[in-house]
């Protein structure tokens, strides 16, 4: 069993560098909030600093064993907005261990005409809607995490999860006593890098490098039932990828491998219950895919003629959070997630893979546009750890009880 203890350089040089930071983000506020209308155009942001570590040796949000200041996020949004017609769009930046580097990228752009509540067309890049807080994951000012529950909300899924190119239609409609329903459909297209998390995700049960990742295309859609019940909303959200497929160097320089799905389908169930100070959530989500595992360049055989994965992963959490004051909020969730995939004519054994993660926090608005959040973790197996051939990390390596720190410090403009 690995030492069960943090970096001796972990926190003291946590508390200097983000008081250093903290400091530089206070003195610079006035200058950043001092013009967010221009025109009729409205401009926004925020920029984000945060630090990550864990006990023991697994590496999880990046280098966490070693405790790492890879943990950031910025960006600025302008929007413009006349009847019913609006325009926007947000350039996003962020470091995530090896993900982001810290380039900036257009994280959504869109020209939205809704001439009724009942209906609204989008396009452009467009958030994907999933589940309660998917579209807003970039609005850290709205709840007390550091880190939504990973289970649903993986952040080194973001570039996976967070926005399609394509169109949706969108709207509203009530009955008095029945309380209304919110619809998005959507379809598109699903830009992805092999520099990316969903890139290792998809290649964590083979140990061969990605050639190529690509989508044909992404539909789905989520419908909200905003019960009578004041607070309490309720809802189911679908996407399917469309012609899923990774490409490996399985020989070198010399024959390919193709791991191929028609249909990526993914479902999640969401409920949610404001009540007064209070805000209650819980979603599970559900996962089958059939892969069809090609080596097109290779000669069939009948160890390579036929072979299937089978991967099915469910998921779940349960969280509360609770305003004790105007600078202080507190929260809990219980994450679990547990994956397990067979194949047939395969000779690789996978195992099931599951991790549970309890999660306390507490978030200090220091002023209107300043934030501070502490949030620790116990975990409880190893599941979502990465093992790809650039980053190693056997299952039979890893830790499976060990416990986690984050700290962030957010401001927005």
């Amino acid at each position: 069993m690995k030492p069960t203890h943090f970096p001796a350089h972990g926190p003291p040089r946590l508390v200097q560098a983000l008081l250093l930071s903290w400091l530089g983000i206070a003195f610079a506020a006035p200058a950043a909030s001092a013009a967010d209308v221009w025109q009729e155009i409205q401009f926004g942001g925020f920029a984000s600093q945060g630090y990550l570590a864990n006990t023991g040796h697994n590496d999880y949000l990046g280098q966490t064993s070693k405790g790492t200041f890879d943990f950031r996020e910025y960006a600025a949004s302008a929007s413009w907005a006349n009847g019913p017609w609006r325009i926007g769009a947000q350039a996003f930046g962020q470091k995530l261990g090896r993900y982001g580097d810290d380039k900036i990228m257009l994280d959504w752009a869109t020209v939205d005409y809704q001439p009724a509540q009942w209906f609204g067309v989008r396009a452009g890049r467009v958030k994907m809607p999933r589940g309660l807080y998917n579209e807003a994951l970039d609005l850290d000012a709205v709840r007390p995490f550091v880190l939504l529950p990973q289970s649903v909300y993986d952040n080194r899924l973001r570039d996976f999860d967070s926005f399609f190119d394509g169109g949706m239609v969108y709207g509203n409609r009530g009955r008095p006593g029945s309380g209304s329903i919110d619809y998005r459909f959507f379809y598109g297209k699903k830009p992805l890098s092999l520099n990316s998390g969903a890139s290792d995700y998809f290649n964590a049960d083979a140990p061969f490098v990605n050639k190529a990742i690509g989508i044909k295309s992404v539909i789905g859609g989520s419908v909200f039932w905003n019960t009578p019940v004041n607070g309490l909303r309720v809802g189911y959200s679908f996407s399917r990828f469309q012609d899923f497929d990774t490409v490996r160097y399985v020989i070198p320089k010399k024959a390919d491998g193709h791991k191929f799905t028609p249909n990526y389908d993914r479902h999640l169930f969401s409920v949610e219950y404001i009540k007064a100070e209070w805000v209650f959530a819980a979603e599970a989500g559900r996962e089958n895919v059939s892969y069809a595992v090609l080596y097109p360049s290779l000669p069939p055989t009948p160890a390579l003629t036929g072979v299937r994965l089978f991967s099915k992963y469910r998921y779940y959490y349960l969280s509360a959070a609770r305003r004790i004051n105007r600078w202080l909020e507190v929260g809990t969730y219980f994450s679990y997630s547990n994956f397990t995939q067979t194949g047939v004519n395969v000779l690789i054994g996978f195992p099931q893979l599951r991790q549970g993660d309890t999660a306390l926090s507490l978030r200090f608005d220091a002023t209107d546009h300043l934030i501070f959040k502490l949030e620790g973790h116990y975990m409880d197996g190893a599941g979502k750890i990465f093992d790809f051939p650039a980053y190693p990390q056997p299952v039979a390596q890893r830790d499976n009880a060990w416990s986690m720190i984050a700290v962030k410090s957010t401001y927005t403009f």
